[in-house]
């Protein structure tokens, strides 16, 4: 299931947006989530989301970001009890980068993730994937394609709508006339114009999931999506 699906893919934060009520995001994740390679925190993903979605949200929304820079798949299930206290009503999960990094193996990765996506989704909360970025980095492992493809399968298989983060910046590049490097100047984290367009594209494709009137031409105005 990929960024193409509409309607009622989000059923939790549909009936918040519809309803008035005051929203919580969780952002959970590694480098990208935390924020790591941007300026300040106002240029970091929760900030910019929260920037886009809050003409949305007549109840309030808050985005709160659960990221620690170099996590795997068994890193981030320790702290998938701390995340889930803070109570979302919507989860982005973004996995995949660190894990084919560190010589991680396939398999366990996927079960992994499958048996801490249970976990979310029983909590209530509304569940999107993220998958990796396009970068020098990951394009030069040689384990890497296995890992984005992992993400992909466990999307489809357990029907969780997943953010295709790979191909848009690979056309944000084509459409904008950008290098890899100039999104991630170290060849893996994002800079404040890469954090920019991820924020927008993302907010954007989480209004379009919910059918709410307005929808992207309203809330995104960034390149390429």
């Amino acid at each position: 299931m990929t960024d193409n699906i509409t309607a009622d893919v989000l059923p939790r934060l549909t009936r918040m947006l519809r309803g008035g009520q005051g929203v919580r995001i969780v952002l959970f994740g590694s480098s990208t989530i935390e924020g790591v390679g941007a300026s300040t925190p106002a240029h970091a993903l929760p900030s910019i989301m929260q920037k886009v979605l809050a003409p949305f949200a007549s109840g309030g929304v808050q985005v709160v970001a659960h990221g620690v820079g170099g996590d795997d798949a068994e890193a981030m299930h320790a702290r998938v009890g701390a995340m889930l206290a803070d109570r979302p009503d919507l989860i982005v999960w973004q996995t995949g980068s660190n894990d084919p990094l560190k010589g991680d193996d396939v398999a366990a990765f996927v079960a992994r993730t499958r048996d801490d996506l249970a976990t979310m989704r029983a909590s209530g909360a509304d569940v999107v994937l993220m998958d990796q970025q396009y970068c020098p980095v990951l394009e030069t492992c040689p384990a890497f394609p296995a890992f984005r493809d992992a993400v992909h399968h466990i999307a489809a298989q357990d029907h969780v709508p997943l953010f295709t983060r790979y191909v848009r910046m690979k056309s944000w590049c084509t459409e904008l006339g950008l290098s890899p490097l100039d999104l991630s100047p170290d060849g893996l984290h994002l800079n404040d114009h890469g954090y920019r367009l991820l924020g927008e594209a993302l907010a954007a494709w989480l209004i379009e999931l919910t059918g709410l009137p307005g929808g992207v031409a309203s809330c995104y105005q960034g390149g390429g999506a």
